[in-house]
């Protein structure tokens, strides 16, 4: 099994899901569907992706066949928007693994990107392969408990949440928490230890996620399991109001159909659900193609 992004890599050995590389000047980072033609419409989000998904640009392109592009629908009222906002902050997306391998050609230096899909947290269905520790960590309870928290639909815009803000310089440390409704969402900043919750946060939460002044090591199975499904909670809660920073009403819902081949004789078909927006034409939601950048030199017309 090729990818495996799940709890213990994602949570434990690491306190963030999500990290973005900063390039310096006079370099910028461009999404593989920007990178190209202008997007003048959803459909050229399409036409840079297939140009762009090359060997040249993603060394393992080969091992992919695109099947379908389609329109699905547009988010027209409030019921289908919280329909895909669960689904966005669900377990159900396809994600994508990036491999880096770097090399020499001609005595320049280069960096192949591979690319595979997986899913979220597979570990919740399939611990084979797992150290002793996380599989005695990843009890069966455990993992119906965590499944729970992603097959549970609910509407965020009707729970008060608690709004938490953690900042530390070298003379001091603040720690703030608020609460109230919040139906947009945009006044969440997304950066790091600034998160929403529906309770309060634990005290292994706080020293061990927030500030960093305890480790998993220092904790009981016990608490590591609590610690894995309040973070699992937090993790969701989180998405849909990055979904609402990003998604509006009228924008459109597109299919990717795709296939990876898995063995020598085995493809995968994955289904790959993006947003468009419609003021922009712009990829707002997805969580396999958009994440992968490539560098653009800045003053390129």
């Amino acid at each position: 099994m090729k990818y495996k992004k799940g709890l213990l890599v994602g949570l434990i050995f690491s306190n963030t899901f999500f990290c973005i590389g900063q390039q310096s000047a006079p370099y910028e980072s461009v999404s593989i569907y920007e990178f190209g033609a202008p997007v003048t419409n959803c459909d050229i989000n399409m036409k840079n992706l297939i140009s762009n998904w090359v060997p040249e640009k993603v060394a393992n392109a080969n091992e992919y066949e695109f099947l379908e592009w389609s329109f699905v629908e547009t988010i027209k009222d409030s019921s289908c928007y919280i329909h895909y906002r669960n689904y966005f902050s669900s377990n159900e997306p396809v994600y994508n693994s990036q491999k880096r391998k770097g090399g020499y050609s001609n005595g320049n230096e280069y960096d192949s990107l591979w690319i595979y899909p997986g899913f979220i947290h597979l570990e919740l269905y399939d611990i084979r392969g797992l150290p002793d520790k996380a599989k005695v960590i990843l009890s069966e309870d455990v993992r119906q408990k965590a499944k729970d928290i992603f097959l549970n639909d609910f509407n965020i815009d009707t729970i008060a949440l608690l709004y938490h803000s953690y900042h530390k310089t070298d003379s001091t440390e603040r720690f703030e928490t608020t609460g109230g409704y919040n139906v947009s969402g945009k006044s969440i900043r997304h950066v790091s230890h600034d998160i929403a919750s529906i309770d309060s946060l634990s005290q292994n939460y706080f020293d061990v996620v927030m500030t960093n002044k305890k480790s998993y090591d220092d904790l009981s199975i016990e608490e590591t399991r609590e610690l894995l499904l309040e973070q699992l909670s937090i993790e969701r809660i989180n998405k849909q109001l990055n979904f609402n920073h990003r998604v509006e009403l009228g924008d459109k819902v597109f299919l990717i159909k795709f296939a990876h081949k898995e063995g020598m004789h085995h493809k995968k078909v994955y289904n790959n659900y993006i947003i468009c927006s419609s003021e922009t034409n712009k990829v707002v939601m997805d969580y396999f193609f958009e994440g992968i950048n490539f560098k653009k030199y800045k003053y390129d017309e």
